[in-house]
Order: structure tokens, then C-alpha cells, then sequence
């Protein structure tokens, strides 16, 4: 007799694409309303990361704290000379130095509530930090395999993933496999993100 099957149980899944109200014209939430909702949905943690920004910073650490949930903290680095998007995560003292040396060499570059990197910028200052490249709607695979190799040549081992995300134009499975392929081929791994907006669809 076949042994009774057990109800399937959803795996851990933490969000590491979250973006605030002070990523002006692109999060459209507060930094509290994206840390409760996900506590409400059974999430285990948030990453927040603003646009060339850690200005959420403060009050989603302080409400995470409040309602015991797990916040990691960082920034979307959106850079001037097309290169992909990417999360960078401090890991220690030493990467958050990094961080905000990097968000003020760019904010130094360009007018007030702008900011102007580019990748060589990120290149000279990996050290400490965790990274996640987000690859554009439309993929290079020959491009982004390159990025993705200068990146984890800059860095640590093992800090640098791929993400992927479904974007519902039908040809996710098709997306899916290619980013896949150019994770291989630069011996990374892939990680799911959703690149969340706003805590509620109404937003």
C-alpha cells in the first residue's frame, strides 16, 4: 500500500526586491506598509532597496523590529551607461562603508535628488557587499554573462546571484530557461525576486 501522500507545505520565501515611496515616481508604498504586509501574507523576511537610495532605511528597520520581522537593507543601483540594474546588499561594517561611499560619489556627480554611477564605479567598491543583477526585459545573453563575470571577478565568492521573475507576457517559461543558461555559463546562481512596487494591487 502506497503511503498516504503529506499536504505540500510553501516553501520559506523571502521578497529582495522592494522598493519605497522615497524611490520618487516608482515605489508607491510606505516603508511601514511594505514590511507589515508581508508578515500578514507568511513571508520570513523583506529586502528593502531604493532607488540609488538607503533612505527607507530607518523606518522599515524600525517597524521590522517592532513586529519581530526579518529586514535586510540596501540599494537598487540604477546606473548611466545601461548596464542592468542591480541590488547591492551590505553584508558587514565594511560593505555598508562601501554602499554609501559609492551613493556619494554619485550623488556628488549630478544635481540635487539625482545620481550619476556607472559599473566601473561598482567594480572599485564590492568589497562587503552582496549583489543581485537584475537582468532587463530585453536579454543580451553575451552581455550579461560578461557583467556577470567582471562582477564576481570583483567580488567575494559567492556573493553574486542572477534574478528572475515571472513578467507575464507569455514567454516566461522561454525567459526562465535562457536566464538559466546565462547563469550557468557564468557559474552563478539564480534567485527569485518580483520586484514589488506597492504592498496592495490599489496603490
Amino acid at each position: 500500500k502506497a503511503p498516504a501522500r503529506q499536504p505540500s507545505v510553501p516553501l520559506p520565501y523571502a521578497e529582495l526586491a522592494a522598493t519605497t515611496n522615497f524611490s520618487f515616481l516608482r515605489g508607491a508604498s510606505t516603508a511601514k506598509e511594505l514590511v507589515l504586509r508581508p508578515k500578514e501574507l507568511g513571508l520570513v523576511g523583506l529586502g528593502i532597496t531604493d532607488r540609488n537610495s538607503v533612505a527607507g532605511v530607518v523606518r522599515a528597520h524600525s517597524m521590522a523590529k517592532v513586529i519581530g520581522f526579518k529586514l535586510a537593507v540596501g540599494a537598487r543601483l540604477v546606473f548611466s551607461d545601461a548596464s542592468p540594474d542591480i541590488l547591492a546588499y551590505p553584508a558587514n561594517r565594511t560593505g555598508w562603508g562601501r554602499l554609501t561611499r559609492l551613493l556619494t560619489i554619485g550623488k556628488d556627480r549630478a544635481e540635487k535628488g539625482d545620481c550619476i554611477l556607472s559599473l566601473p564605479d561598482l567594480l572599485e567598491n564590492t568589497e562587503g557587499l552582496n549583489f543581485i543583477v537584475l537582468p532587463p526585459d530585453r536579454i543580451n545573453s553575451h552581455n550579461l554573462i560578461h557583467l556577470l563575470r567582471r562582477l564576481k571577478e570583483a567580488s567575494a565568492r559567492r556573493s553574486v546571484w542572477l534574478g528572475t521573475s515571472f513578467l507575464y507576457r507569455g514567454d516566461d517559461r522561454r525567459r526562465l530557461a535562457k536566464l538559466k543558461d546565462i547563469a550557468d555559463a557564468a557559474l552563478i546562481p539564480l534567485i527569485a525576486v518580483n520586484d514589488v512596487l506597492y504592498h496592495v494591487p490599489k496603490r
